[in-house]
């Protein structure tokens, strides 16, 4: 019973080990490799849409390009491992809000945005 409980131990012990290397498709049967020295969490897509410029800042640090051309904006993002665009709009006068994000590995092929945006707050750059 006890070797049994230490199995069970040690399965959840790993289960919340976060690996820096994970698979994704690029399309055409074709599978990409995310590799990153820090991984962090994945954040989902859905966590960022809503959020406006100081909840960015607070998750992912300071962006190093912020694009405004009128009611859009885009802030860029780079971990070692990717590149994340957040784009944004501004409603009705409102401040801007995060809709969408995009995210590239290093070789510039599209990636899912949760895994880039957990390694990007894992390594985000502070506000200086």
């Amino acid at each position: 019973m006890k070797s049994g409980f230490g199995a069970l131990a040690a399965f959840f012990l790993l289960a919340g080990c976060q690996t820096g290397t994970q698979e994704y498709f690029l399309g055409a049967g074709e599978k990409g490799v995310f590799s990153s020295r820090n991984a962090g969490s994945p954040i989902p897509a859905d966590r960022i849409k809503g959020l406006d410029e100081a909840q960015l800042v607070a998750l992912f640090g300071a962006p190093q390009l912020d694009r405004k051309d009128g009611t859009a904006r885009v802030l860029r993002y780079k971990s070692d491992a990717c590149t994340l665009f957040v784009s944004m709009y501004q409603r009705d006068g409102q401040p801007f809000k995060a809709e969408f994000a995009d995210a590239y590995d290093t070789q510039l092929r599209p990636l899912p945005p949760d895994q880039c945006a957990g390694s990007i707050a894992a390594q985000k750059k502070r506000v200086a």
